[in-house]
């Protein structure tokens, strides 16, 4: 099988403490991987390696092929990301805080639209479309990041810790969602639940 991620020999340290040294995987297409620690084990920093918030200070990461450092902006398309942060614009409301990130990652107005209105009837809130992002349920903003990471329908999607603070409700409605995707993209999660780990990862 061909990789979709790869990383060799990466390192990198925050001050003098060293949070990830001499790391080297590889992650095939199609395939969901599963990043379990607990806290402040890297899982989270591995995840934003991978889009760009972060430098890495030593090795080579790779997606698709392509190297994040000299073509930074291809491999940040080809990601969809679900950062564990809250970090949405509290000046738009709920539809167009994910249809701007669509237009942003080169969709038509009339698909970013089309695909926000799709995810956001599937996973069941949208009686908040028009809603600004101020005092919504934590649960709901979750829910929010979680469809703004697949609105321009990425074939890499890295999920940091997808179902905190959903109902048990909206958590089988993103494992469904993620089941069907499971073999037309590489799905990366972080978790500390062990259950999630073992049913959705290969």
């Amino acid at each position: 099988m061909e990789a979709s991620i790869t990383f060799k020999a990466v390192g990198k340290a925050i001050g003098n403490k060293t949070l990830l040294a001499d790391l080297s995987f590889g992650v095939e297409k199609g395939s969901t991987f599963v990043l379990i620690g607990e806290n402040g084990s890297g899982k989270s920093l591995i995840l934003k390696l991978l889009v760009g918030l972060i430098e890495k200070d030593t090795g080579s990461i790779y997606i698709h092929g392509q190297d994040i450092n000299t073509r930074s902006l291809e491999t940040r398309s080809l990601c969809g990301y679900m950062p564990q942060i809250v970090n949405l614009d509290e000046d738009l409301n709920v539809f167009d805080n994910i249809a701007i990130y669509g237009q942003l990652h080169g969709l038509s107005d009339a698909e970013a639209n089309k695909n926000t209105l799709h995810w956001i009837e599937l996973l069941g809130f949208a009686q908040f479309l028009n809603h600004p992002i101020n005092n919504l349920p934590y649960g709901i903003l979750r829910k929010i990041l979680f469809v703004r990471a697949l609105v321009h329908d990425p074939p890499v999607l890295l999920l940091d810790e997808p179902t905190t603070g959903m109902d048990p409700h909206s958590r089988s409605a993103v494992w469904n969602i993620l089941d069907k995707l499971h073999h037309s993209k590489t799905i990366i999660f972080a978790t500390q639940n062990l259950t999630e780990a073992e049913r959705y990862s290969d």
